[in-house]
């Protein structure tokens, strides 16, 4: 039975259009021009198609404040990451403040509206269910670059009890490729599955030494393009469909 490390957003949650709002929320208490409550609809279609871009929630910021500049999603999934740092300049501070501001936007959001918050962030179909009734008793992990907390209040409104110790947030300190490590450590005979719907982060974790027994999966129903699937395969990194993690626990499969 494998040991699965799994991210989080993009892979268990739907949480675009959540993160997508919480950025344009954040963003308004930056630039007047943003401070309607919720983004245009147009806008948020368009977080949706240049979600792959980013990695991390407040990058959502940018990526909002881009698209409100008009930028298009194509042309974001190209250079994002060249145009992030001057955005960040833009908005008169460093990353970790636009990290801090992303995460008080959301605490006071949650705090708000909790039902409005959630209802924003589904896990995929069958998930919950699957959690429930499988992983959560399982070896199985969470590693996500979201903060535990949302997690665990998004886990419990769709009444899965999923134990604390194994979700690994942003606020855990470590970057996943370190937590992976970690996870080999606790289990030295064992193969560890991670399952990824960022092929860079994916690619990142493969190149580290020591994670030589970390079988990486894209999940190709998550935040990624048709080219980085088909990138993928080519590196040899299979794609997974959403039924592939839900047979992961089948004791006959292989990781």
């Amino acid at each position: 039975m494998p040991i699965l490390a799994l991210d989080f957003d993009g892979v268990l949650c739907d949480s675009v259009e959540e993160t997508g709002t919480a950025g344009w929320k954040a963003g308004g208490a930056i630039w007047r021009d943003m401070a309607a409550d919720r983004p245009p609809p147009a806008l948020l279609d368009g977080f949706r198609r240049a979600r792959p871009a980013i990695e991390t929630g407040y990058q959502a910021i940018v990526l909002m404040r881009l698209l409100r500049d008009g930028v298009a999603p194509d042309r974001l999934l190209a250079d994002f990451d060249a145009r992030e740092p001057a955005v960040v300049a833009r908005a008169g501070c460093d990353v970790a403040a636009l990290k801090a501001l992303f995460s008080a936007t959301r605490d006071r959001w949650l705090a708000a509206e909790p039902d409005a918050w959630a209802a924003l962030s589904p896990l995929y179909p069958g998930v919950a269910e699957w959690l429930r009734t499988q992983a959560a008793d399982s070896d199985c992990y969470i590693v996500t670059t979201k903060e535990r907390r949302f997690v665990e209040r998004l886990l419990s409104g769709a009444g899965v009890a999923f134990p604390s110790r194994r979700i690994f947030g942003l606020d855990y300190g470590r970057p996943k490729e370190a937590v992976l490590a970690e996870l080999l450590e606790r289990h030295p005979r064992g193969t560890v599955c991670f399952v990824e719907d960022r092929l860079a982060t994916l690619i990142r974790c493969r190149a580290q030494p020591g994670l030589e027994r970390v079988a990486m999966r894209l999940a190709g129903w998550g935040y990624n393009t048709v080219a980085e699937r088909g990138a993928a395969e080519h590196l040899s990194i299979p794609v997974w469909e959403l039924t592939d993690l839900f047979r992961s626990f089948d004791q006959e499969s292989q990781p």
